[in-house]
């Protein structure tokens, strides 16, 4: 490594419409990355990457996936890019991961293509320099990442156009470094075709691996379009004659999208395709509940389970190895609280904060139950513990949203110790 340094990607500067007259304007970074120059044995050069952690609550996560996001020297695509999983991480919908951005060094039509054969050498004459790069990410910067970064092994990787194209060279020649794949806009069509065929029969034949392959393309980029959707179209049906297959595929066509616009849903959709099966629609269960009167402590324990078995496999699937989510456990133990069994929701809320001890709701919503079942001392002391959490989550993460849920787990527990104070009975006198 020869240098390091942190680019402020995205800042503003903020002028709060109650400052007081004569000061100036704050300059607030809302995304930042860390830039870290590489020497490079592949390129035999120094090479640039960009490092993005995600802003989690503390004790949200302990080791993240590895996103590589290539052609990072387009800053309007990788701001899109990382603004969008901040959100999406926020909202819960994908877990925290690392984003390494990858820029290319000299020549992109080099760096990001396979040899050339056919009419596709004579429109890309520099092409060849897929293995290079692959050699770059696998074997130099992802060590990297995880000498200096809390990683989990699982590797994801995102690419536009020639970025796309070698998205899935990567995924069918290094079949082993990758786990999810995001391919947008990807030139199906190089080599007269024939990349897509080598594509399509490589991944049909892999049995051993469970990855995830989720392709897109823009139906007002029709040299792409086609060739993605008939590729999309051939392996779907080879999938589905190949039962032993562990690969999880999907296409998304955009049709009013032009070339450039299908990086922005591409990406979102992709990760959204990814993590689905981890998402736990828990208002939705948890109706079907009350619907069917699944009131006895028994059903509410075994819908429990049966939702915490499928979500563990899934995520052991996509390799993200976590405990049952924190709002999910909290949910059932809310819901069994509604439904007259105190003692089960204080059961529910010891074992989520026994899984997220650093959480300021965890032991907020254990402080309600405890009150509930009479236990006014525990209950006391877990509202406490659970204002000081959120007070000290709120001093140091810098996401709006965080800082809001801490407020309010704050103001929830200081109401409930307020509540219980008007219900303890004082002797007069």
């Amino acid at each position: 490594m020869r240098s390091l340094a942190t680019l402020s990607l995205m800042a503003v500067a903020l002028q709060a419409s109650a400052q007081a007259p004569g000061k100036e304007a704050r300059q607030e970074s809302l995304m930042s990355v860390t830039r870290v120059q590489l020497a490079s044995t592949a390129f035999r050069a120094n090479h640039d990457v960009f490092i993005w952690v995600p802003d989690v609550a503390t004790g949200a996560a302990d080791r993240y996936p590895v996103m590589v996001f290539l052609d990072a020297e387009e800053s309007g695509q990788f701001r899109s890019a990382l603004a969008n999983i901040q959100f999406m991480i926020d909202r819960q919908q994908i877990p925290p991961m690392i984003v390494v951005g990858v820029p290319y060094l000299a020549n992109r039509r080099h760096e990001l293509t396979p040899p050339a054969t056919g009419e596709t050498a004579k429109i890309y004459p520099a092409a060849g320099g897929a293995d290079v790069t692959m050699r770059f990410i696998s074997d130099e910067v992802l060590p990297w990442v995880d000498a200096h970064y809390p990683t989990l092994p699982t590797r994801l990787l995102a690419g536009h156009s020639l970025g796309g194209m070698f998205a899935l060279y990567a995924m069918t020649t290094r079949p082993d470094v990758f786990r999810i794949v995001i391919a947008m806009s990807p030139l199906i069509a190089w080599n007269d075709g024939a990349f897509g065929t080598q594509v399509m029969a490589q991944l049909t034949r892999d049995t051993g691996r469970v990855r995830t392959l989720v392709l897109s393309s823009g139906g007002l980029e029709p040299s792409i379009d086609g060739p993605a959707t008939a590729f999309a179209t051939g392996l779907r049906a080879a999938l589905d004659s190949a039962p032993r297959n562990q690969l999880r595929f999907e296409h998304r066509r955009y049709p009013g999208d032009i070339h450039e616009m299908t990086p922005l849903t591409g990406l979102v959709d992709g990760l959204r395709i990814t993590y689905g099966p981890i998402v736990l629609p828990i208002d939705s269960v948890l109706t079907a509940f009350t619907d069917a009167h699944m009131e006895d402590t028994l059903s509410i324990l075994a819908g429990l389970r049966a939702l915490e078995s499928r979500y563990t496999t899934n995520a052991a699937r996509l390799g993200v190895p976590a405990p049952f989510p924190e709002d999910a456990l909290d949910a059932f133990g809310s819901y069994s609280v509604q439904v007259k069994h105190p003692a089960l929701a204080v059961r529910l809320f010891r074992e989520n904060c026994a899984r997220y001890p650093a959480s300021s709701n965890a032991h907020e919503s254990l402080g309600e139950g405890l009150a509930a079942v009479g236990d006014t001392a525990a209950a006391v002391a877990e509202l406490q513990h659970a204002i000081a959490i959120a007070n000290a989550v709120t001093r140091k993460t810098q996401s709006i949203l965080t800082k809001a849920h801490e407020r309010d787990v704050s103001a929830a527990a200081v109401a409930q110790l307020h509540a219980m104070h008007r219900d303890v009975p004082h002797s007069e006198g």
